[in-house]
């Protein structure tokens, strides 16, 4: 019988929540694992977590596979406004630039919030949500991003995911996500 490795494990369940395909296209490749905690809860590969759980910005821990560089967080819910209905998917939560790999605390910044945090919302009987971290390294270094609007709820829907990483040029490291049921 043959070992499974911790990347097997991660496609696999990224594969079962159907977050390959509709968040990410193909397999990844993790170079680090994504730690994210609100308080004494932890986002665990698709663990179950409530609205009032995570109404507060989590933090956020990573061993930084080149720590010269620089990240970026994405917070994304591909099931917005249902899971039946899709049409506002995948909806921007949050986005976090030039984090510095040899110093997680940048992540806090103001000028660091592309998207400032909002938290899960989903509406009553739309099914369970998935809501993904994805952590990217800049292949630029640290970068000016494009400024994004997020004051109203419009502005957060259809995040083009695929656009945004190839404009600013980042390459994936890792992921991480939990589900909220309604």
């Amino acid at each position: 019988m043959g070992f499974i490795t911790a990347e097997m494990n991660l496609n696999g369940t990224l594969e079962k929540y159907n977050i390959i395909p509709d968040v990410l296209p193909s397999k990844v490749s993790p170079s680090t694992l994504l730690q994210v905690d609100y308080g004494p809860k932890d986002v665990a590969l698709g663990n179950e977590l409530t609205p009032q759980d995570t109404t507060q910005q989590p933090s956020i821990f990573f061993v930084a596979p080149d720590e010269s560089a620089y990240y970026t967080l994405v917070m994304t819910d591909p099931d917005a406004p249902s899971v039946q209905d899709k049409k506002f998917g995948p909806w921007r939560h949050w986005v976090v630039v030039n984090i510095s790999g040899s110093d997680l605390e940048t992540a806090k910044k103001a000028e660091n919030q592309q998207t400032p945090y909002i938290g899960p919302g989903p509406g009553e009987n739309t099914g369970t949500h998935r809501y993904v971290f994805l952590l990217y390294q800049q292949k630029a270094g640290k970068q000016d991003f494009k400024p994004m609007e997020h004051e109203e709820k419009a502005h957060r829907r259809l995040f083009q995911l695929r656009e945004f990483e190839a404009e600013n040029q980042l390459e994936l490291v890792t992921v991480n996500f939990f589900t909220c049921p309604t």
